[in-house]
């Protein structure tokens, strides 16, 4: 019986969670896609929100532990503060929709820079619901702004929400195709996902552009690594020591490297004996 009320409370939270969701997402056209040059792209606000709210369902709702008692305990200290923050949630998105309705100016560039950094202190904190919160804000008044989709993104990854976080900055490249930080920021995704070779190529642009960061020649050189690169590797490495001298890891790199290029010369040797052999 109790497992059931447990449930049953669950079960409500996610029909309650789907109906804002769809009883919002068609107010919710704040971003003017159409208005972007060159290029029709799709309502990725509202993708975005309405991922948000629909991925809840996996989200703390998803957390329920195994056992009766520990379901009856769930159910009554966050079936309804889960509920009553899905209400507060669609409180907030009527505000920014009347917001957009209303044409309010947007945001000049030192409130924007004061919203991002109280956004990413709260991400510090992980604290995700207030700062992504924030970075829609933004969003609302400033459908084009770059710096709230790149901090929406990275907010996006590190909540783990890999998939998310992918759209979204690549959406803020799109906006902003030589954007070194946001190729940065994409390169640090591919990396942690294992794509090594696409997360060199996106590191390898952020550094032309900005080829003294330490942190960028930073995962450029492990992405360099991973990847096999030796070029790219030797490069990094070269420029780190230029920028950084009394880096800790560039000691390491050097090892990685020369295993990495042991390795490299042990294969080309072999495939060269068997070359030889089978002539």
């Amino acid at each position: 019986m109790t497992m059931i009320i447990a449930y049953s409370v669950l079960g409500l939270g996610v029909l309650i969670l789907l109906f804002i969701a769809i009883r919002n997402i068609p107010r919710l056209r704040v971003i003017d896609v159409d208005s972007i040059q060159k290029e029709k792209l799709k309502a990725t606000k509202e993708q975005i929100i309405f991922q948000k709210l629909t991925r809840k369902s996996g989200g703390a709702f998803g957390k329920v532990v195994k056992g009766s008692e520990t379901a009856v305990r769930f159910a009554s200290r966050y079936g309804r503060r889960a509920v009553q923050r899905l209400y507060a949630l669609e409180q907030y998105y009527q505000k920014l929709t009347r917001i957009a309705e209303e044409g309010h100016h947007a945001y000049d560039k030192e409130r924007i820079r004061k919203l991002t950094d109280q956004a990413s202190e709260f991400v510090k904190q992980e604290e995700y619901i207030p700062a992504e919160k924030i970075y829609i804000d933004i969003i609302s008044h400033n459908p084009k702004s770059v710096e709230a989709y790149e901090g929406l993104g990275n907010l996006y990854r590190k909540n783990k929400q890999f998939e998310q976080a992918r759209e979204t900055l690549s959406f803020s490249l799109r906006l902003a195709p030589n954007d070194a930080s946001v190729l940065a920021a994409l390169g640090e995704l591919e990396l942690e996902l294992g794509n090594e070779k696409k997360s060199l190529e996106h590191l390898q642009k952020a550094i032309k552009k900005r080829p003294k960061n330490p942190k960028y020649l930073d995962f450029y050189i492990e992405a360099s690594l991973q990847s096999g690169s030796l070029k790219d590797a030797s490069e990094g490495i070269k420029k780190l020591k230029e920028v950084n001298p009394e880096n800790k890891k560039l000691e390491e790199f050097a090892e990685r490297f020369t295993k990495v290029k042991e390795k490299y010369v042990a294969k080309t040797t072999e495939q060269t004996e068997q070359k030889n052999i089978v002539e």
